[in-house]
């Protein structure tokens, strides 16, 4: 089965460090083929040897090789550095480099020029022009780290279906860490033909099952009914490895369709890849939604909307929704209260119509009214008050108006109308 393309997102940056490595200790160097060139015996146990002609090694008991034209061996700093062609491999991934320089004792290795990593379960690939690779030594380092800066290029595949077409992830820096946690810093971007996301860092652990994009961050589908989510901070959760909810952090915008929210805080909580509900809020912004025709502005928004298709939007706290109906006329259709209830409905060809709007408490009301179906005339203004205002609409017309406790309010006749 194909994951979601947001879920995929959420391992991307993981997906190159090696799987958990033989039980043992630091690397015992063997070398098993080279032509010395030089030897340098320096005194209190400092030797210095030099290999060429084509250098093969492995770590004794691993499987573990490492090749290259040529090497030199610096005992007095347990390091040696192969120039040339170099090539490692062990039981999990495989790296090719111009040169690189492994030390034993710390067990890290250090690559430069051409940098190719490939983790050989997934198929996923790292190129860049350097990284620095530590493994795990048991009771000293629990997990490998990988750290690469020059803006690499992760092509990341899914361990479950590496046939993939893979995300491509890039970062001036990714520093990853064992199988579930990654950080990629500077400019990162993660694209794919589905799907793009990007901003200042990311910070990802899969093992949470939580991420984040920090600083101008942003995530979209490239489907174009999906949905582009901006905030300052963007954070996101897994459940059973798929995507399940995600939050844009101060500033927040989100465009869906054919809605844009401003607030604070969005979040959504998704299904399938789909919006199932959202929520708006803040303290510095209030929390506001807008289509073309219709908008609602309150403290906080709620908005019911199964598999992305708008059915109720719902304003707490000093309310107030609009209704843009004729282009003509200088103030659009409103309804306010300490509550108001937006109901939508979707038509044979897939387009969401106003069907219900309520407001609750303190609720007032203000709309036109037309003499003719043709609207040619100009219309009666009317304004209502009461404890609830009940507006119903078909065919995209308001069709009737309820209001229940305390009503009261004015209706204004367009000058020159002639009474019945």
């Amino acid at each position: 089965m194909r994951r979601s393309a947001f879920s995929l997102l959420m391992t991307a940056l993981i997906a190159v460090p090696v799987a958990a490595q033989e039980d043992r200790g630091t690397c015992e160097m063997q070398l098993d083929s080279a032509r010395i060139g030089r030897h340098l015996d320096l005194g209190m146990g400092r030797v210095h040897q030099f290999g060429a002609g084509g250098v093969f090694a492995r770590c004794i008991g691993e499987a573990t090789t490492l090749q290259s034209d040529s090497v030199a061996w610096y005992s007095e700093l347990d390091r040696l550095d192969f120039l040339g062609s170099f090539h490692f491999r062990d039981s999990a991934m495989s790296l090719d480099a111009d040169r690189a320089r492994y030390t034993p004792g710390l067990e890290r290795l250090e690559a430069w020029g051409n940098v190719r990593l490939v983790n050989k379960k997934s198929g996923s690939v790292l190129t860049g022009p350097n990284l620095t690779y530590y493994r795990a030594i048991p009771g000293e380092r629990a997990v490998t780290e990988l750290y690469a800066s020059g803006r690499p290029l992760v092509e990341y595949r899914a361990v479950e279906d590496p046939e993939s077409e893979p995300y491509l992830i890039r970062g001036d820096r990714v520093h990853l860490r064992g199988e579930s946690q990654a950080w990629a810093g500077g400019a990162v971007t993660i694209d794919r033909s589905d799907f793009a996301a990007k901003g200042d860092s990311a910070i990802l652990n899969t093992a949470a099952g939580e991420g984040f994009l920090i600083g101008h961050a942003e995530a979209a589908s490239a489907d174009s009914a999906g949905y582009v989510i901006e905030g300052r901070r963007i954070a996101f959760r897994l459940t059973d490895d798929e995507l399940s909810w995600v939050q844009a952090q101060e500033d927040g915008r989100a465009t869906s369709g054919e809605w844009r929210i401003v607030g604070d805080t969005i979040e959504f909580n998704v299904a399938n890849d789909v919006i199932q509900t959202a929520s708006v809020w803040g303290s510095t912004t209030r929390a506001h939604a807008e289509s073309e025709k219709h908008s609602m502005e309150a403290d906080s928004l709620w908005i019911d909307t199964p598999d992305q298709k708008l059915r109720e939007l719902l304003g707490f706290g000093t309310a107030r929704a609009t209704s843009r109906t004729d282009s003509l006329v200088t103030e659009p259709d409103w309804m306010a209260g300490d509550t108001v209830v937006a109901r939508f409905d979707t038509t044979g060809t897939g387009k969401q119509v106003l069907v219900l709007l309520e407001a609750r408490g303190h609720a007032q009301a203000f709309y036109y009214i037309y003499q003719d179906v043709d609207r040619l005339g100009p219309p009666a203004i009317n304004y209502s008050r009461g404890e609830r205002i009940t507006a119903r609409f078909k065919d995209e017309e308001l069709d009737r108006v309820d209001i229940i406790d305390a009503g009261d309010g004015v209706y204004l006749e367009p000058s020159g109308r002639r009474q019945p």
